[in-house]
């Protein structure tokens, strides 16, 4: 992931999976399965997150702080 690129909600879950592997561990930890969800190419964080019961923006502050550890 670029040191510039931020995760947002609007991105999908693959870019994010794509972008930052590191963030696997917080859609597992939430039980949101996406690697092998077919729906990951196109179904937004925004979306996954609501579809599992998640507040969007909690998830999106996750993903980033995943994303920053591993670089």
């Amino acid at each position: 992931m670029s040191l510039t690129m931020k995760i947002t909600e609007q991105m999908t879950i693959l870019e994010v999976l794509k972008a930052a592997p590191a963030t696997r561990r917080v859609f597992d930890r939430h039980r949101m399965r996406c690697k092998g969800c077919q729906g990951a190419a196109a179904e937004t964080v925004a979306a996954g997150a609501t579809n599992h019961g998640l507040d969007p923006k909690a998830l999106v502050r996750e993903l980033n702080e995943a994303a920053k550890a591993a670089r």
